[in-house]
């Protein structure tokens, strides 16, 4: 798992690189930043498709997002709903 400055980082240039993209296409701020409201990162299943990876963007579509070898879908099925946006997490 990455650390929070490789997080914070991958956050940054997500958003200014893809921020535009990523809402066009339809793209929730809990779909890309969400985590958990208890335990944040540790519960992968809440996580939005930009907080866990630890690499920059590979490629966006309406549907997928993709940082290297890793891949997250907005639509898998059984993700948990009640995540925050990881700048709320904690409060």
């Amino acid at each position: 798992m990455a650390t929070w400055g490789t997080t914070h980082e991958v956050c940054i240039d997500f958003l200014d690189r893809n921020a535009e993209e990523a809402a066009a296409l339809g793209w929730t701020t809990l779909q890309l930043f969400g985590v958990h409201p208890q335990v944040g990162l540790i519960r992968v299943d809440f996580c939005g498709g930009v907080v866990i990876p630890g690499d920059k963007l590979s490629a966006l579509t309406a549907n997928r997002i993709e940082f290297g070898d890793t891949a997250h879908y907005r639509d898998t099925p059984g993700r948990p709903t009640g995540a925050v946006p990881i700048w709320l997490f904690g409060r």
